[in-house]
């Protein structure tokens, strides 16, 4: 079948460790040729985060970087400083997540950069954003989440406030995404214009973003304030907690199965009931009411009655009937999902490994990339297509400016 690179007329220079790695993944998914610059020592740090016993490098390394060139390049030293503006110089985007003021700290502020490369394409994709009063702090993903409004918080066995543990951070995923999407529209603009664009992307607002709720409850507070709406109250149990949504809820079956139920709209929990044999519940709601929600009487209904099947049988039940409801995995049992099985691609790693590929499905097929690059993997090939001749490059190596990995001898 034929493959293609839809982003082979795109070159991407990445300065970037950890999550904002996942911007340049995504292009580079897509085709695009991107040079990732690494510490010749280490290496990004990614490789390290999260490192299972037995592996040479991290599960998230193995993803983020898959599809990238590695060239190892000491750019605290004049040598390297050089190299690095002249990859600057022939790129159409350039791609850092540090803390704002890294770049400008390395003679690379917009000015410079716009200089070198007249019609660059730069991201900052950074946590909090280059202004704001968060902007020089510190944080991880989860962070970014919490200020979001984003992470719930469970009490432990003595009262104390924790953090859940399968938390799956939302900004550090959404602002690659939103990057990626943004450097590309910036590119087409560029290429007709021959001008610059400077992105600035924080991986909070990302998180804020993906956060409806933020949004219904500033939007109600101002439209109170102009006195265009009331307030609304939210419905509450008789102790003041949230009232319950039985028909979004998960249910356990009887072999042990766990069943997500989405029958919220009324159509919806019309032909549950139906199907189950219990159409007097839909008495418990007006006619008129359109979402069915907040009954605790039905769900204790609901928790009597899928326990009496396996979760196989009520998933073909509700298939056919029309119900909208899906197995509820834990993250082990996900990828032998039917669906997922399906849909899913599985691309080759190192060491037997797996890595899994891009979700974006296309005709005529995108070729995959190729394996994350060990460090430095790549650097006698960039250098050598910038007219760096081999003397050069062995003066660089001896004196620690550039590191060079031989696959033929990487064992």
């Amino acid at each position: 079948m034929r493959e293609v690179r839809l982003l082979d007329d795109v070159k991407v220079l990445e300065l970037s460790i950890m999550a904002p790695n996942q911007l340049a993944m995504h292009l580079a998914d897509l085709g695009a040729e991107v040079v990732k610059i690494e510490t010749p020592r280490r290496g990004d740090a990614t490789r390290l985060i999260g490192k299972q016993p037995g592996f040479n490098d991290s599960m998230l390394h193995r993803r983020w970087n898959r599809g990238k060139k590695s060239v190892a390049i000491d750019t605290n030293t004049p040598d390297g400083a050089a190299l690095l503006r002249e990859l600057v110089g022939d790129v159409d985007i350039l791609i850092e997540g540090f803390r704002p003021g890294t770049l400008q700290k390395m003679g690379l502020g917009w000015d410079d950069l716009v200089a070198l490369n007249p019609d660059i394409v730069m991201v900052s994709l950074s946590g909090y954003g280059q202004d704001g009063p968060y902007r020089d702090m510190g944080s991880h993903g989860i962070g970014f989440d919490a200020i979001a409004g984003l992470v719930p918080v469970e009490e432990d066995e003595r009262g104390h406030p924790r953090v859940v543990t399968r938390h799956v951070n939302t900004g550090t995923l959404v602002a690659p995404l939103l990057g990626a999407t943004a450097a590309l529209a910036a590119l087409s603009w560029s290429r007709r214009t021959g001008e610059p664009v400077y992105l600035d992307i924080a991986q909070a607002d990302a998180a804020a973003f993906a956060n409806i709720g933020i949004e219904t409850a500033v939007a109600r507070e101002r439209a109170v304030a102009a006195g265009t709406v009331e307030p609304l109250p939210a419905p509450t149990t008789a102790d003041g907690k949230p009232a319950p949504r039985p028909t979004m809820q998960c249910y356990r079956t009887r072999d042990g199965g766990m069943l997500l139920m989405m029958a919220l709209e009324r159509k919806f929990f019309a032909r549950l009931v139906e199907a189950v044999g219990r159409p007097d519940l839909l008495s418990h709601f007006p006619e008129d009411q359109y979402l069915i929600q907040g009954n605790a009487e039905v769900d204790d209904a609901l928790v009597e009655i899928i326990s009496t099947r396996d979760l196989g049988e009520w998933m073909e039940l509700f298939s056919e009937v029309d119900v909208p409801v899906v197995p509820l995995h834990e993250t082990q049992e996900a990828a032998a999902d039917p669906q997922l099985a399906h849909r899913l691609q599985w691309l080759p790693a190192d060491q037997g490994a797996v890595t899994l590929g891009s979700p974006v499905k296309a005709t005529p097929r995108l070729a995959p990339p190729r394996q994350a690059a060990a460090i430095g993997q790549d650097t006698i090939e960039v250098l050598t297509s910038m007219g760096v001749y081999q003397a050069e490059i062995d003066r660089l190596e001896r004196e620690g400016v550039i590191r060079v990995t031989r696959i033929a001898d990487d064992g």
